[in-house]
C-alpha cells in the first residue's frame, strides 16, 4: 500500500495494552517503524504505561502521535480515564481506521470507534491467554467487541481458527504471520558444554516449571547447561524450584536481553515449553539463527517447528520432553541438520517484508470493506 500522488495516507490509530517488552508489542513497534509517514499516517494509544522504557523510546523516536490513557489508581477511575481520554484522541486524531492489538484494547477501542462511526480492524495474536480467566461476562464482552471489526488479522493458522471460533466469519480473517529480519548465518558453537536457550517472560503460561521438571530427569554423559533469558513475576519461584531440584549449577539466569539474535548466536538449541502460543517470536528468532528447537506442540508452534526443524512434545509429556532434550544434546549432527532446515523455513515464511505488506494490505482491505 503506497499512497498515490495527491492522495493523503490512510490515518490509522493503533491501540495496545502497553508497550512492555513482549512479542506482540515488539511486532507492533516494528510495523510502525516501517510504515509511519510512508504507507500510513499512524497514531498509537497504550492503555497503561510501560515500566520498561525500551519500546516507548523507539516509538518516541518514530515521531508519531502517542498517548498513554490512564495512570490512575482504582478500577473505576482507570476505566473512566480510558473512556474520556480515548474519546478525546478519536476526536483530535480523526482516524480512518482503528486497529486494536490484543483483547483488552479491543474491548475498549472497538465499541468506542464504532460509536464514533470509525471502522475497526483487530489484530489477534493468541489462542488463549490471561483474559480467559476473567468472569464469563467480561470474556463475552471481549468477543462481542471483536465481532465489531470489519476484518481481523491472525498471526498463525491456529490463531485464525480460534478467531473463527470466537464468532468472526472466516471470510473476514486474514493470516499475517510475524516477521523478523534475517540475520547473517551463524554456525553452532564449538565447545564441549551444550547450551540450551530459553527466551521468554517468566510468567506461568511460558512453561518454565515444566522445563525444570524435564531437566530434573535428564541423564546424559554430555555436559550441558540452560540459559534462561527474560524476567517477570515468576522469577523467584523458578529460582526456588531450580534449587529444590538441584539444578542450580546447570542454570544461568541471564535477565532481559535486548538483542535476541545475539542471544541465540551463542546457544545450541532453542527450547520453549509454553502452555499455549499464537506464534512465538522467540522461536522464530532462534530458527532464523539456524538453531534447532524443542517445544510443546501447542497453538501455532507446529507451524514453525516442522518434523525436520525440531522436536515437538505434548504439554503434559514430561518424559517425552526429557527424551527430546537428551536427543538434541547428544547429537551435533541432529542439531546442525534441523537448525539448517529451521533457518530455511523461517526465512521463507517469517520475513519482516511479508509481515509489513500483510498488515498494510489488511488495512487497505478493511477501509474498502467499510465503504460497502
Amino acid at each position: 500500500m503506497v499512497a498515490k500522488p495527491g492522495r493523503r495516507l490512510p490515518r490509522v490509530l493503533f491501540v495496545i495494552g502497553s508497550l512492555e517488552p513482549g512479542g506482540s508489542e515488539g511486532q507492533l513497534v516494528t510495523l510502525l517503524q516501517r510504515v509511519h509517514g510512508t504507507r500510513i499516517d499512524a497514531g498509537l494509544v497504550a492503555l497503561a504505561p510501560a515500566q520498561d522504557p525500551r519500546h516507548t523510546r523507539t516509538v518516541d523516536a518514530i515521531g508519531l502521535p502517542f498517548r498513554v490513557l490512564a495512570t490512575q489508581d482504582g478500577r473505576a477511575a482507570r476505566i473512566a480515564s480510558y473512556v474520556r481520554t480515548l474519546g478525546a484522541v478519536l476526536r483530535s486524531f480523526r482516524p480512518d481506521l482503528v486497529y486494536p492489538w490484543l483483547e483488552q484494547s479491543a474491548l475498549l477501542a472497538a465499541p468506542m470507534a464504532r460509536a464514533s462511526g470509525i471502522p475497526v480492524a483487530i489484530a489477534r495474536r493468541n489462542v488463549s491467554g490471561p483474559y480467559t480467566e476473567r468472569p464469563a461476562p467480561v470474556v463475552a464482552a471481549i468477543h462481542a467487541a471483536e465481532r465489531l471489526a470489519v476484518l481481523a488479522t491472525a498471526n498463525s493458522r491456529a490463531v485464525a481458527e480460534e478467531t473463527v471460533r470466537r464468532g468472526i466469519p472466516g471470510g473476514r480473517v486474514r493470516i499475517v504471520r510475524n516477521g523478523q529480519r534475517l540475520p547473517p548465518a551463524a554456525a553452532l558453537p564449538s565447545r564441549s558444554v551444550i547450551s540450551l536457550g530459553y527466551l521468554a517472560r517468566m510468567r506461568p503460561e511460558k512453561g518454565h516449571l515444566r522445563l525444570l521438571r524435564a531437566l530434573a530427569d535428564l541423564q546424559t554423559e554430555v555436559p550441558w547447561r540452560i540459559d534462561l533469558a527474560g524476567d517477570g513475576p515468576l522469577e523467584a519461584e523458578i529460582r526456588q524450584e531450580a534449587a529444590r531440584l538441584s539444578l542450580g549449577d546447570r542454570i544461568v539466569f541471564c535477565g532481559a536481553v535486548s538483542d535476541a539474535s545475539e542471544f541465540w548466536r551463542d546457544r545450541d538449541v532453542a527450547v520453549l515449553f509454553s502452555d499455549h502460543e499464537g506464534s512465538p517470536n522467540a522461536l522464530i528468532e532462534a530458527a532464523l539463527m539456524g538453531r534447532p528447537m524443542v517445544a510443546t506442540a501447542v497453538g501455532g508452534v507446529p507451524e514453525l517447528v516442522g518434523e525436520d526443524m525440531g522436536l515437538l512434545v505434548g504439554p503434559e509429556d514430561s518424559p517425552g520432553a526429557t527424551k527430546a532434550l537428551r536427543r538434541m544434546i547428544e547429537s551435533r549432527n541432529l542439531r546442525e541438520r534441523m537448525g539448517a532446515a529451521a533457518r530455511e523455513h523461517a526465512a521463507r515464511r517469517y520475513s519482516v517484508e511479508a509481515f509489513v505488506d500483510g498488515h498494510c494490505a489488511a488495512i487497505d482491505e478493511a477501509l474498502e470493506l467499510a465503504t460497502r
